[in-house]
């Protein structure tokens, strides 16, 4: 089956766009793929970033599929960081299950498969089913060592809970456990979420914490906090997807970090990893 890469606007800086996405005065989106009778029969790949912007993004995605549903005989998204994958639970009646929606809707859309890096929710490389879409998940975690390990002598790597383990190889020695309490008042609410004290000596050692996403930093920051307290030399915070939201950079500087290091699923300041290796069979 003939194959064709579609590449959004978002992937501009790892590809060049060829088709149409902009935005009316009013801020609705418009979508145009202008080659659309090339398309007919064919097996469809779709560059697209979700995030920032993620309810917009996501919006544009859907009418993509809608254009490409008619006509391809099968259409794979790229969307290198998915939103929404954090809420992969209940914790509380009445809140929404939006990762298991998100992927109801996608699949109902036409998506036969996502590829994506480091999902929260599906804990490690490889193929899944969730929700009737196919997801694979890809890790950025060697590329993120790689850069790493020449710059940092002789690192202690440190993993934050069960869920990134599979980032340095399934048993990680240095793990920091997190614990997930209840909903506190704020401007919004919010889970919070507490990383417990070091089983573990960092003293003189130069630490590099990873994690899979970092959103607001509170997990980081306390983890740098902790190394820091237990007398590691420096810590280094690292991420597939920096979020990096409101002061979330500052907040971890300020809790002993000297550099955070993530990828560019999120293009910004602090992404110093490109994807374009883990994407290597599918850019152009």
């Amino acid at each position: 089956m003939e194959n064709f890469l579609l590449v959004s606007p978002t992937f501009s800086d790892l590809a060049a766009p060829n088709f149409e996405i902009k935005q009316f005065p009013d801020g609705e989106n418009y979508v145009c793929i202008p080659m659309i009778d090339e398309l007919k029969g064919k097996h469809v790949t779709v560059l697209h970033r979700l995030f920032p912007g993620q309810d917009s993004c996501i919006f544009q995605l859907f009418q993509v599929l809608s254009v490409l549903k008619p006509v391809a005989a099968s259409v794979t998204a790229v969307a290198p960081y998915l939103p929404y994958e954090r809420q992969d639970d209940i914790s509380k009646p009445g809140e929404a299950f939006s990762a298991q929606m998100l992927c109801r809707m996608l699949a109902n859309a036409g998506l036969g498969k996502l590829v994506t890096f480091d999902c929260h929710f599906v804990k490690g490389p490889g193929t899944v089913e969730f929700e009737g879409l196919r997801i694979e998940n890809r890790t950025m975690a060697p590329e993120l060592l790689a850069h790493l390990k020449p710059r940092v002598k002789e690192p202690l790597i440190v993993t934050i809970g069960e869920r990134t383990a599979y980032m340095v190889g399934g048993d990680s020695k240095h793990k920091l456990k997190k614990v997930h309490g209840g909903y506190i008042a704020a401007d919004t609410e919010f889970r919070h979420s507490k990383v417990e004290g070091l089983g573990f000596d960092v003293a003189g050692r130069n630490v590099v914490i990873m994690e899979d996403v970092i959103a607001g930093g509170s997990t980081m920051a306390q983890a740098a906090q902790a190394c820091k307290e237990g007398g590691a030399r420096s810590v280094i915070g690292a991420a597939v997807h920096g979020l990096l939201a409101g002061n979330a950079f500052d907040r971890i500087r300020a809790a002993g970090a000297k550099q955070v290091v993530v990828t560019d699923t999120v293009p910004g300041p602090a992404a110093v990893v490109s994807i374009a290796g883990g994407l290597k069979d599918i850019l152009p």
